[in-house]
């Protein structure tokens, strides 16, 4: 008797006035990728820790060299990137209308990656949670950016039809951070060895540490990183709390450092800063100098923090850490350029599209810029060469005056 009202409202929100609008026409097709066989004890074969993939083409085809990659966050599956909970577009058909190719993927032992009791324990957050951290964070006032939330579409609570459609479709997820990361790691290698050429890879919340991982394994294919609210801050907990977390600074899984890293614990030396009112940050000593994330270096990474939401005092110190280890990183704080009122979930919100605009304006700066540096160096190499055929031309004359000097 409970259910039927939720259903009802749910069927009628998804046939009636939230169908999405303005969807842009794509070419889809799916695959998988990682994963391997596995003894299920009684003699036969499973297939484990493998990830589902979209793939969602442009119907002209693509005209931006570099694909897109989209990670969804924890409870959540890739439908986050197709269309909102409103009913609006989502940045799926957004970044497919400005000539980008996405791929867009389920976590493994995630939606339509399959779970196995072999793979770990998962749980659920209650709808309360994601009210109160993610789309009515206004009503609560955890932190002190949070009742400047105003984005979210509805009333964010049970029984508000965007709010019950978007609740739908969150997902149960493994509870081992390291099992998720590891796994992860490897099929987002695969899928990088699949596309054969740099990948822009945008990742939201959790998935910031697959982010790091996935780059640390591949940085020949990974063009740049856009981190919408990564997982932070390093090594702990602070809005989720639980016992010390992330003992590689940015993530739970290895992570390649220089000089080398077998123990994270006793060989990262630590301290605590408190360079954010309201908010500490544990990052690297600055003796021995701090070790630095090689595979990381050199790949163009943007943070991107909403106004009202809790990464307001724990995104600084991952950008903090990320400098730290010799990683070039651009941290725009939405709110301080004039894009108000988001909370962590920005991608869903009504002004989604505002915030996508500031990421393709990034991602094409920064592709525009290697173009300019190499026509500046042609143009300085051809004026070198001018400027030399010019003096290989005023030589003899300069020589033969000198002679007549010489006879005088």
């Amino acid at each position: 008797m409970v259910v039927l009202p939720l259903f009802f409202a749910f069927f009628f929100l998804v046939q009636g006035n939230c169908q999405p609008r303005d969807e842009i026409p794509y070419v889809r097709k799916y695959f998988y990728v990682g994963g391997q066989y596995a003894d299920d004890g009684n003699g036969d074969h499973i297939f484990r820790d493998q990830m589902y993939v979209e793939h969602l083409v442009p119907t002209k085809g693509p005209i931006k060299q570099q694909p897109i990659v989209l990670l969804h966050g924890q409870a959540q599956t890739g439908t986050n990137w197709l269309n909102k909970p409103d009913g609006g577009r989502g940045w799926a058909s957004y970044f497919i209308e400005h000539g980008y190719e996405c791929y867009i993927v389920d976590q493994t032992s995630r939606g339509r990656s399959p779970w196995i009791p072999e793979n770990g324990t998962i749980a659920t957050i209650p709808a309360e949670a994601i009210q109160r951290l993610f789309t009515a964070t206004a009503r609560y006032k955890l932190w002190p950016e949070a009742e400047l939330h105003t984005q979210w579409p509805g009333s964010g609570v049970i029984g508000d039809p965007i709010f019950d459609a978007y609740y739908a479709s969150t997902v149960q997820f493994l509870k081992s951070q390291i099992q998720q990361e590891t796994t992860i790691q490897a099929a987002g290698a695969a899928l990088l060895d699949r596309i054969g050429r740099p990948v822009i890879l945008v990742t939201h919340s959790q998935a910031g540490a697959h982010g790091w991982l996935v780059a640390d394994a591949r940085p020949e294919l990974v063009h740049s990183i856009i981190a919408l609210e990564p997982a932070g801050p390093p090594f702990e907990n602070v809005i989720y709390k639980g016992p010390y977390s992330r003992v590689w600074g940015l993530t739970n899984a290895p992570l390649t450092y220089s000089p080398a890293v077998i123990d994270p614990e006793t060989e990262i030396v630590k301290q605590t800063i408190d360079d954010w009112p309201g908010s500490h940050c544990i990052i690297q000593a600055d003796s021995p100098p701090p070790r630095q994330l090689p595979n990381l270096r050199r790949i163009r990474t943007l943070v991107v923090t909403a106004e009202a939401s809790f990464h307001r005092t724990t995104d600084w110190c991952v950008v903090r850490y990320m400098e730290q280890a010799g990683i070039s990183v651009d941290h725009v704080q939405l709110g301080d350029i004039g894009i108000r009122g988001n909370g962590h979930m920005l991608f869903l919100e009504r002004n989604s599209d505002e915030i996508a605009a500031v990421l393709r304006r990034w991602m094409e700066e920064k592709d525009t810029k290697p173009a300019k540096k190499a026509q500046e160096a042609q143009e300085a190499q051809e004026a070198q060469e001018a400027q030399e055929a010019q003096e290989a031309l005023e030589a003899p004359e300069a020589l033969e005056a000198q002679g007549e000097e010489k006879e005088l």
